[in-house]
């Protein structure tokens, strides 16, 4: 006997023919599309940590993967050193520029 509203969808489910249980399933996911919020695309774990963190890490080379901070250093060889040591072979290196650094992007 069926002791919830869940259970209770489940059991009658059973008697569906297939293209009820197909209709079915088209209706269920039709709605999930429309309750889910819009996403705009997606950003890495990494983009969003730099975003939070860098103004602690301001003139240091850091190595990130998956969106945590692996190791810093005061050279990019530095911190991919200290993160293989920490057996991570190829983390997001990245260099934070000092606040009153001028950076330039090339030609």
């Amino acid at each position: 006997m069926p002791t919830t509203v869940i259970d209770e969808i489940i059991e009658k489910t059973e008697n569906l023919t297939d293209e009820e249980r197909s209709e079915l399933m088209k209706l269920l996911l039709d709605q999930e599309k429309k309750n889910k919020p819009k996403k705009k695309g997606y950003v890495s774990p990494n983009t969003i940590w730099v975003k939070e963190n860098s103004k602690n890490y301001r003139g240091m080379h850091i190595a990130l993967k998956d969106g945590e901070l692996i190791a810093t250093g005061r050279t990019i060889k530095e911190a991919n050193e200290k993160a293989k040591a920490k057996g991570v072979d190829k983390p997001l290196l990245h260099y934070i520029p000092a606040e009153d650094e001028e950076v330039w992007g090339g030609w």
